[in-house]
């Protein structure tokens, strides 16, 4: 009865039934937040063609900010009362003097490498200062020069070059993202130059077609990585690159797979004679995955080393055990376990096998994710007939619910922590019970979700970061 159980749960909470269009949707948890005013700069030309390059660039960076709900973005005709006049350039002045703002200048004239007149962009409400220079090489590729300035610290944040074809545009616009979202945020690492695989879904309801597919994270570049020949779920990057661990029903039962996203070949993983679910990859060491295995009826979690096609067993429980997920330098395991009555959260030791229960709370959790920082856990909870996506500290302490909906699930981190990717559906019934795929900021509350085509479910997201 308990393999019958888990594959039921599987199978259930990947099932919808009918479909719609995929749109940004942002939802504001915080009316009240404070944004970042950020005046941009230099984004336009007397050069036609030039001019058209420049503003695609400014409006996909300004796309992306606004799905932060942390930045108001601001171009220059927005603040009348600044203009731009000839620059003093730092290498020509002994005291590296302020910019005169009294004579109005094309952007094509504006110096990036002089020093902006703070008190002027302060008085105007200004936070960040971004100005651009624009300008092709002797192959035509467009050269993005950039800076962005703290007007309230008076300091610069960040200056960077670039030199991009037509196709890399969009790429360049991303990378400019991050790095000012980076800027205001103090974050390591920034998302917008990011790629997302998962399970996209198309038919019937009593015919569903499921595929491992990537998009990068405004919605371009789809592609689909198998032929929906077979049911596939779980797909998660490697930590290899062009490398895609997933489940596929191989020879009538689950299985693990790996798949290069560049050949499009699969490969099954270990050799288990019954079911095996639920990959996870070791973060120090690719060639380890945690999984869970159904042997004589029971499900227990194993390490299986890859290169060395040998596995160690973790759990010997007649309990369902099973969504591991490991710590982040590889040494303990965070899984989902009934032993106790109840689906709970339990850590363990990889080396003694010793076993923690840390959660305390009402209703049943699943899916486990320890956070990068090795601080917190992400889980999906069911509590009152709804679903929850929340997280707690390792300890089992201060427990925090962040979103809910009919059915929300597979919390995955991205590499900052600061954010996490799961799936969601918001009814039963009609157009919201559709699955979609959203991000949410785990500081203000903030969500929003990624876009996917039309007439296509997606559930099971992972976040690749900074390909």
């Amino acid at each position: 009865m308990k393999i019958l159980k888990l594959l039921f749960l599987i199978i259930a909470l990947n099932l919808y039934s009918s479909r719609a269009y995929a749109t940004l949707n942002i939802t504001i948890k915080d009316e009240n937040l404070s944004k970042t005013k950020i005046l941009f700069i230099g984004f336009e030309s007397n050069n036609f063609s030039l001019n058209n390059e420049a503003k695609q660039i400014l409006q996909k960076i300004i796309y992306n900010l606004k799905t932060t709900n942390l930045v108001e973005p601001l171009a220059q005709n927005q603040i009348p009362q600044i203009s731009i006049s000839p620059p003093i350039n730092e290498a020509n002045s002994s005291t590296a003097g302020n910019i005169n703002q009294n004579t109005s200048q094309s952007a094509d004239f504006i110096d990036i490498n002089a020093i902006p007149d703070f008190d002027k962009y302060y008085n105007s409400g200004i936070e960040g200062l971004v100005m651009a220079q624009f300008s092709y090489d002797a192959i035509g590729n467009l050269e993005t020069r950039v800076r962005m300035w703290d007007v309230l610290d008076r300091k610069q944040t960040f200056g960077k070059f670039y030199s991009s074809a037509p196709e890399n545009y969009r790429k360049t616009a991303n990378l400019l993202s991050d790095e000012i979202y980076k800027s205001i945020t103090g974050e390591a690492l920034g998302y917008f130059n990011s790629q997302i695989v998962y399970t996209s879904e198309t038919g019937t309801y009593r015919k569903r077609i499921k595929k491992i597919t990537t998009i990068d994270f405004d919605g371009e570049n789809y592609k689909n990585l198998t032929d929906g020949a077979e049911m596939v779920l779980t797909p998660i990057f490697s930590k290899r690159r062009d490398e895609i661990y997933y489940l596929r029903y191989f020879q009538g039962r689950p299985q693990i797979f790996l798949l290069n996203t560049k050949t499009l070949r699969s490969q099954k993983v270990g050799g288990f004679r019954g079911t095996t679910l639920a990959p996870n990859v070791n973060p120090k060491t690719p060639d380890r995955i945690l999984l869970t295995a159904i042997e004589d009826g029971n499900s227990d979690i194993h390490e299986l080393n890859i290169a060395q096609n040998f596995a160690k067993k973790l759990t010997k429980s007649p309990a369902i055990d099973t969504t591991a997920s490991y710590s982040p330098d590889g040494n303990s395991v965070v899984f989902i376990s009934d032993r106790n009555g109840s689906q709970q959260i339990y850590i363990m030791n990889i080396e003694n096998l010793s076993l923690t229960k840390i959660s305390n709370g009402e209703g049943s959790y699943s899916k486990p994710m320890w956070s990068p920082d090795g601080k917190s856990i992400a889980f999906t909870k069911q509590k009152n007939g709804k679903f929850f996506i929340g997280t707690m500290n390792v300890n089992g302490k201060a427990e925090k619910l962040l979103t809910s909906a009919y059915l929300v699930e597979g919390a995955r981190w991205s590499p900052s922590g600061r954010h996490l990717i799961y799936s969601k559906k918001r009814s039963q019934y009609g157009l919201e019970s559709i699955p979609r795929i959203f991000i949410i900021d785990i500081l203000t509350g903030h969500e929003n979700e990624i876009q996917t085509p039309p007439n296509e479910g997606a559930t099971d997201p992972d976040w690749l970061q900074n390909f």
